[in-house]
């Protein structure tokens, strides 16, 4: 019996910059789609919410990856111009090797229907392109001719093979092999060409642009067949630049994805709009990236959000949100069954904990990041951030109204929260502040340190202040007055506190990696003499089980360590790599038996720690 196992895993949203396409992968079955965001490969299934696979062993941001037609290999590239393949049918993704294409970011990659041959597009000093052997990384003929950044590729599923591209230079080329060589440009767009794809026998190829006109070709030799034409737009699809194009499985449609925040669906046979699939009308809402699998019609958001839309009624089945920037706090409701997380850009999602299933709290509740988040019992939102304010969040809606939130300006900048379970008071570790919340009154205490974060007893008694001096300081509560009772020297700044849950322990963790319990009543003597001192690097958070015996902490050192106070000379279990190559944020405990971590990465993650 393994000490620990990965339940699930709610992922992180693809990375978005605005006027950027994103580049989705598919697999072969069209069951899971793939996307890139931080250093990882995502590769997420259209069936299950909890279930994505992640690929993190690039050292370099990821940019793109596609999947072989057989299934067995991945292809992912990064901002350096790396392509990594790797194995997919092994949890370990075994690297067969790695070849360094170009200086600059890989923009796309397309690997031909036999898996021998990838061609890979992007930016670089000496080339925009090259095509290659996937098994020895050898040259398979030279994709030059364009003038610019390569920013679109595709091989002719059919032979004899094709490669076309598309480039900044606003032509779209088409390269004869093997070994490809240049056979010709095609200046029909006015703008750059942000996308090129086969259809699927390979008869026909489409490109789309900034111009916002998707054109299609004949797939042997590049003729012009014709342009596509919304009729309630003058001789273009959209009114945005096109960041995307897809074919449907069987060739008779094309899907588009533009900046004018629409999808539209097109008919090849007659070159005429089918449906328009209207996003939103925010910014956020424009459309970067598209995909038509054999089993969904997928289209990323310039907010990062994942959309899965229905082709034959031009409507949208199901929204998947997240966060494709740091998790920087999480909270969860009384009864458990809904999880909020918040991150570096101030946007809040909700899960339900049991299926994954999210949603984004509109309109957002902060514009900067949040240091702190946490639900009551009558469901309000407490919430801190940069912003310098403390903003209460009324239960309502998808579990809160942010419509009619209470906002208290703070005087500085908090870095840690902590309210009662009823959210009668509410308490800000501001930089030279606490600030105390209660009745609708906020009061502000100046200190003579740098506050980092707060705990308080469950009994509304105690306080404890974390401190950039190394110390926590334990405050008596009474009303909105503070005195001080105690005051704890560690050798480094305190990085978390908490209470535990019936008020006996106070744990403290620092930047020196030392985890120390202290036992209230005994004037906060040091409850054990155990060195805690098992990770590696600077402890960022921690959190109590619910039966007060066991600790959770996360640390910089991408681990999460499960320690319990009935066995303190006992190793912990130690869940390495729990985030990797992330920061572990956030943890907390969803019951006895369950962990939830959050990081760097974006990812949240449920543990099994059993008892």
């Amino acid at each position: 019996m393994s000490e620990f196992s990965q339940t699930a895993l709610f992922p992180s949203l693809p990375r978005t910059a605005r006027g950027t396409a994103v580049v989705l992968g598919n697999t072969p079955a069209g069951d899971k789609v793939q996307y890139c965001n931080g250093t990882s490969v995502y590769t997420v299934p259209v069936g299950s919410l909890t279930n994505t696979e992640i690929y993190t062993e690039h050292s370099h941001q990821t940019t793109v990856a596609k999947t072989s037609p057989s299934g067995y290999y991945c292809a992912s590239g990064d901002i350096h111009g790396n392509v990594r393949i790797w194995d997919t049918t092994q949890t370990t993704h075994i690297l067969k090797t790695t070849i360094p294409v170009f200086s600059g970011p890989v923009k796309d990659i397309s690997w031909d229907s036999e898996s021998k041959r990838i061609a890979a597009v992007g930016e670089g000093r000496e080339r925009f392109g090259h095509v290659f052997l996937f098994d020895t990384g050898t040259s398979n003929g030279n994709l030059t001719g364009q003038a610019r950044a390569m920013n679109s590729v595709d091989f002719k599923p059919s032979r004899p093979f094709r490669i076309i591209s598309g480039s900044d230079d606003n032509t779209v080329a088409i390269f004869e092999g093997p070994p490809f060589k240049f056979k010709s440009t095609f200046g029909d767009h006015t703008k750059f060409v942000h996308s090129v794809r086969f259809n699927p026998d390979g008869s026909l190829f489409a490109s789309t642009g900034g111009d916002g006109t998707i054109i299609l070709y004949n797939g042997a030799d590049g003729v012009k067949v014709g342009v596509f034409e919304d009729d309630s737009l003058k001789g273009v699809a959209h009114s945005g630049s096109v960041f995307g194009l897809t074919w449907s499985p069987d060739g008779s449609k094309i899907a588009s994805a533009s900046a004018d925040k629409t999808v539209k669906i097109w008919n090849v046979s007659t070159l005429k709009v089918e449906k328009t699939i209207a996003m939103g009308t925010r910014i956020e809402d424009q459309q970067l990236g598209i995909i038509w699998t054999k089993q969904a019609l997928v289209s990323i958001s310039a907010c990062g959000f994942v959309n899965f839309l229905n082709p034959e009624l031009g409507s949208v089945d199901e929204v998947r949100y997240g966060h494709n920037k740091a998790i920087t706090a999480l909270s969860t409701s009384a009864d458990g069954s809904i999880l909020f997380s918040a991150d570096a850009e101030g946007h809040i999602t909700s899960w339900e904990t049991a299926t994954g299933k999210s949603n984004r709290v509109f309109p957002d509740v902060h514009t900067t990041m949040i240091t702190g988040i946490k639900s009551t019992t009558k469901g309000n939102l407490f919430t801190v951030s940069w912003d310098d304010h403390l903003k209460v969040v009324p239960a309502g809606g998808s579990g809160v109204d942010s419509t009619k939130t209470v906002s208290n300006k703070l005087s500085s900048q908090p870095l840690g929260l902590a309210v009662s379970a009823d959210g009668d008071v509410a308490i800000a570790a501001c930089y030279k502040h606490i600030a105390i919340y209660s009745q609708g009154k906020l009061t502000e205490i100046p200190i003579g340190f740098n506050s980092s974060c707060v705990a308080l007893s469950s009994d509304k008694q105690l306080v404890a202040i974390g401190g950039q001096d190394s110390k926590v300081h334990v405050y008596k509560l009474s009303g909105a007055s503070l005195s001080e009772v105690k005051t704890i020297a560690h050798t480094a700044e305190i990085t978390s506190v908490g209470f535990s849950n019936n008020g006996t322990f106070l744990v403290a963790t620092d930047q020196s990696r030392k985890v120390i319990p202290y036992t209230v009543s005994n004037n906060f003597e040091v409850a054990h003499t155990h060195s805690w001192t098992f990770h590696t690097a600077k402890v960022a958070c921690v959190s109590w089980s619910p039966d007060n015996n066991r600790l959770a902490t996360g640390s910089l050192d991408n681990s999460v360590i499960v320690w319990n106070m009935s066995k303190p000379s006992e190793h912990p279990i130690i869940i390495k790599g729990a985030h990797a190559m992330s920061s572990v944020n956030s943890v907390l405990w969803l019951n006895e038996t369950t962990i939830v971590s959050a990081g760097q990465d974006s990812n949240i993650k449920f543990w099994n720690v059993p008892l």
